[in-house]
């Protein structure tokens, strides 16, 4: 049979938009299925990030009742005896119905219920939770029967350390009548969801539903789900009828894992409307011309507001107040807006085309090389760094420059996007805080030396000047009131005290004075030529009446140096002091004539300075802790005074140990300029 002609011109005329229709419903149908199977596929996902939730909740429930435990533990168990008062308050706190507290060895030391029988008994074998928190870690247990009733439990143990050594506390709940089975009630936002906790044996110790057995199990409570656990962590199995949804999570810390399972009818009942108003509209052929036109529009929306988006990232790049480029892959300038030409100094037409690495400094170069490197090579998507840029005046401009790399829809590399930040202002704001945060510091160092040498210095003075003055009033006094009882060689007695009490304040006096001079910088030295041999004769000549210790001189006839004469007799005279002071005859002072220098030796025979005290032998108020100076008055000053004074004027002084025994002090003076003359053999005087 033929079909007319007329008939088969309009099948071929309706053919493509049947076509087109058919193909239009089959993507609709297929877009809807997949959109419902996502949403569903959200759905469950937002159910097993709520158990994640919840086990990541239960996490911390465990963690905050341990921690809980140690800090009233260590608040209520830590005496060497435990009372069972103490014990019991512990315990009621936590509201558990039975604990027990355990010595290092594993022993029990108080119990509750409280039972006789336990005490001293060795737990730690019995119970593996024990065993772990006696090694020092805190420790959650399975479902195990307590010591003292034989009732379900799970157990949580801390220990902690005391003067008796570790403890372990341990508190159990019964899951008869758990406190966890409310917070699995009231946590998972899906009421009608089943929640149960288990421990690695598929014991359950907490449930959203009640149970009727002791020890209740997975296995008898549900055993579609526990076998559904034992193929996977999550996923759907069939029950009763039903396809049930369920997921599962591992307590971390604990030998638990909690699992959450619900009918899928009521997990996507929210998606029931939408999916039967979906399947409607896509019934409807002119919802399939709607989606047509629609689809058109969003056509042309797109494309308007690419181009206005394209108008306003121009508008925003020409305006910016930061500088932007944009470089192809071989760092070539393509665009660039005015402020970057303000940081570079140049105009447009002087950027584009070339690399923007020529702009850079010298020392910058091959800087950002790298970076782009791995950029195009997919490693990393931008960079920044810190660079300097040379205007053409030869102005040197600090940035700061972050660069990123524009792909395309099949992410390849087509431009590198620069801001640049001129930084320079900035950094230099930055390195003169710095500056002046450095000199406050040194200003606060120095203020600090200044205070610590003020309190060194009113030490000394309530001491060292105190006494030889309190001598002097006392001696004084005394010959005042009792002159006509006291014979007359103790009047001289303590007259010639007193004459060397004033002496010894007299010198602290010159000390102190000379000390405060050298801070301030009052002591300017004045070289002249001297005759160095001379000088010393004149020091040993005034050390002697002063002293009246003997002194052996051994000297050129004349040696002529550079030296202020007033603080080399300074110097010297502190020297002689010190010798006396610390040393035991005989004194012997020599004048050594060297090439460019002339030395003077100080010299004695006492016992020298001690080795640990050499480094510290010129330190202001420094005196050593062992030897003759813990014996004999001194301020620590006399050697540090030498040092600063010598050094003044432009002398040197130094120490070394004199043989067989004693104690060696040489000032070195610079040479006047030499004069010829007839050589003279050194002579030697004694002082005596």
């Amino acid at each position: 049979m033929r079909v007319p002609r007329g008939v088969r011109e309009a099948w071929r005329l309706a053919m493509v938009p049947l076509v087109v229709w058919l193909l239009l419903v089959i993507v609709g149908t297929g877009v809807l299925l997949w959109q419902q199977n996502n949403s569903r596929q959200a759905v469950a996902e937002r159910f097993d990030n709520g158990v994640q939730l919840l086990g990541d909740f239960m996490t911390t429930v465990v963690a905050d009742q341990l921690v809980r435990e140690r800090i009233q533990a260590q608040a209520w168990l830590i005496e060497p005896t435990v009372t069972a008062r103490d014990f019991d308050l512990v315990v009621a706190g936590f509201g558990y119905p039975s604990a027990v507290l355990l010595d290092s060895d594993g022993r029990v030391i108080q119990n509750y219920p409280a039972d006789s029988k336990l005490i001293g008994q060795d737990l730690a074998g019995r119970y593996e939770h024990l065993r772990t928190a006696l090694q020092g870690r805190m420790a959650v247990s399975s479902v195990v029967p307590n010591a003292a009733q034989g009732i379900s439990v799970v157990a949580f143990a801390v220990p902690f350390e005391t003067t008796s050594g570790r403890r372990v506390f341990s508190g159990a709940i019964s899951i008869k009548a758990s406190p966890l089975s409310a917070y699995l009630s009231t946590a998972l936002s899906l009421s009608k969801a089943e929640v149960r906790l288990a421990d690695t044996g598929g014991h359950v110790l907490a449930a959203t539903d009640t149970f009727d057995s002791a020890e209740p199990t997975l296995a008898s409570e549900d055993a579609p789900l526990n076998t559904a656990l034992g193929r996977a962590s999550d996923g759907r199995y069939r029950a009763g009828g039903a396809w049930w949804r369920y997921s599962s999570v591992a307590i971390p810390g604990t030998p638990w894992r909690m699992s959450a399972a619900v009918r899928e009818s009521e997990l996507y009942a929210s998606l029931v409307d939408n999916e039967i108003a979906g399947r409607a509209a896509l019934g409807g052929a002119a919802l399939v011309g709607l989606a047509v036109v629609v689809a058109i529009g969003r056509v042309r929306v797109s494309r308007r507001g690419l181009l206005v988006s394209e108008r306003r990232f121009r508008k925003v790049f020409d305006g910016s107040r930061i500088g932007m480029v944009l470089a192809d892959l071989q760092g070539r300038c393509v665009w660039v807006n005015p402020a970057a030409c303000q940081i570079l100094g140049r105009g447009e037409d002087e950027v584009l085309g070339h690399l923007l690495a020529d702009f850079g400094h010298p020392d910058d170069a091959g800087l950002s090389t790298g970076p782009m490197r791995d950029c195009l090579a997919g490693d990393i998507d931008g960079f920044d760094l810190d660079k300097r840029y040379v205007r053409p005046e030869g102005d040197v401009v600090e940035a700061s420059v972050t660069t990123a790399v524009l792909r395309d829809e099949q992410d390849r590399p087509q431009y590198f996007a620069t801001q640049i930040i001129n930084t320079t202002e900035r950094r230099a704001l930055e390195r003169e805080r710095e500056r002046i945060q450095t000199e406050l510091t040194e200003r606060a160092a120095e203020l600090q030396d200044a205070n610590t040498n003020l309190a060194d210095v009113m030490a000394m003075l309530s001491h060292d000047v105190r006494q030889p003055l309190a001598k002097i009033v006392g001696l004084g006094g005394l010959l005042q009131e009792e002159w006509g009882e006291i014979p007359a060689h103790t009047r001289i007695n303590y007259i010639q005290r007193m004459t060397a009490a004033g002496h010894r304040a007299n010198d602290l006096v010159t000390d102190i004075l000379t000390l405060a001079q050298l801070d301030a910088g009052a002591i300017l030295a004045r070289p002249v030529r001297i005759d160095i041999s001379q000088a010393a004769r004149e020091a040993v000549a005034a050390h002697h009446i002063s002293a009246g210790t003997p002194i052996s001189v051994i000297v050129p006839d004349e040696t002529a140096g550079l030296a202020d004469p007033a603080q080399l007799q300074l110097v010297l005279g502190n020297l002689l002091t010190n010798a006396t002071k610390y040393g035991t005859p005989p004194i012997e002072v020599t004048v050594v004539n060297a090439e460019e220098q002339v030395a003077i030796r100080v010299a004695d025979r006492g016992e020298g300075v001690p080795p640990e005290f050499v480094p510290r032998l010129f330190d202001r108020f420094a005196r050593a802790e062992s030897g003759v100076a813990t014996t004999t008055a001194g301020t620590g000053l006399g050697l540090y005074l030498v040092r600063q004074l010598a050094q003044a004027g432009g002398l040197d002084v130094s120490y070394e140990p004199n043989q067989p025994h004693g104690a060696v002090f040489t000032v070195s003076i610079p040479r006047a300029a030499h004069v010829p003359r007839v050589s003279t053999p050194e002579k030697e005087n004694v002082f005596p």
